[in-house]
C-alpha cells in the first residue's frame, strides 16, 4: 500500500517536484504574460508611482508561490532534532518575512496606479480586492502571531499546543485566499484590456493556463500539507 508519508522521501520528493512546476509555471507565465501583452515593467519610480505591471508579478511570486513554499519547509526538510528545528522555524519566518515585504511592494504598486493617476481611481470596489486585502491582512496577523508563539518570545507549550491548529489550518487559508485573488485579478485585466479575449487568442489562452496552474499549485500544496503524514517509521511525530 502506498505510504503517503514524508518520510517516504521518494514518494513525497516526486510530488513536491511536480507541485513545484506547477508553481514555477505560474510565476514564469506571469512574467511572460506581462512582458509580451502589457507592456513589460518600469524599474524605480514612475509619474505614477511604482509600476502597476509590477502587481501581478509580485503578488504571485510572493503571496503564492514562495508563501505555499514556506508552508512546505517542514515536510520538505524533516527537523532532525530541537536544534536543527529551530534552525527551519528561523528560516520558515524568514521566507515569510520575505514573502511579506515582495507583496508590500506588488500591493503598493496596485494602489500607486489609482492614488497617482489622473484623475485618482477608486481604491478597493472589485472583489478581486476585496478578497486581496483579506488575505494580505490575514497573512501579517498570521506571521506576526506565528512569530511570538513558535520562535520569539514564544509562548508556553499549552497555548501553543491551542494555537498550533489554528496556526496550520489560516496557513493553507491563506494561499487558498490569495490563489482566489489572482485568479480574479489576472481574469479582469485580461478582460479589461483585451477586447479579443472572447475570441480565446493567444493572451487570453496564456491568462487561462495560468489560472490552472494556480490551482494546480493550490491544490498541490493543501494535499502535501494534509495528507502526507509527519509520524516517522517508529511512530513518533517527526515535527
Amino acid at each position: 500500500m502506498m505510504d503517503l508519508n514524508i518520510h517516504n522521501r521518494k514518494l513525497f520528493v516526486g510530488s513536491f517536484l511536480v507541485v513545484e512546476l506547477a508553481g514555477l509555471l505560474a510565476v514564469i507565465m506571469t512574467i511572460i504574460w506581462v512582458a509580451k501583452y502589457k507592456g513589460g515593467v518600469e524599474w524605480g519610480n514612475t509619474d505614477l508611482g511604482i509600476d502597476f505591471n509590477w502587481h501581478p508579478i509580485l503578488m504571485t511570486l510572493s503571496l503564492i508561490f514562495l508563501y505555499g513554499n514556506g508552508a512546505l519547509i517542514y515536510r520538505v526538510i524533516p527537523p532532525r532534532n530541537d536544534s536543527h528545528k529551530l534552525g527551519l522555524k528561523i528560516g520558515h519566518a524568514v521566507v515569510m518575512m520575505i514573502t511579506f515585504i515582495i507583496m508590500v511592494i506588488g500591493l503598493q504598486a496596485a494602489f500607486d496606479s489609482h492614488n497617482l493617476a489622473t484623475p485618482p481611481k477608486p481604491n478597493l470596489y472589485t472583489l478581486h480586492s476585496w478578497i486581496g486585502l483579506i488575505a494580505a491582512l490575514l497573512f501579517g496577523f498570521q506571521w506576526a502571531l506565528g512569530f511570538s508563539a513558535f520562535l520569539f518570545p514564544k509562548f508556553s507549550p499549552e497555548i501553543r499546543a491551542i494555537l498550533m491548529p489554528f496556526h496550520q489550518y489560516f496557513g493553507s487559508s491563506i494561499l487558498c485566499l490569495a490563489v482566489a485573488a489572482a485568479l480574479m485579478g489576472h481574469l479582469e485585466k485580461a478582460i479589461w484590456s483585451n477586447k479579443a479575449y472572447s475570441q480565446k487568442d493567444s493572451e487570453s489562452m496564456v491568462v487561462n493556463f495560468i489560472g490552472v496552474f494556480l490551482v494546480l499549485f493550490v491544490m498541490g500544496v493543501t494535499f502535501l500539507l494534509s495528507k502526507f503524514s509527519k509520524e516517522n517509521p517508529a511512530g513518533h511525530r517527526a515535527v
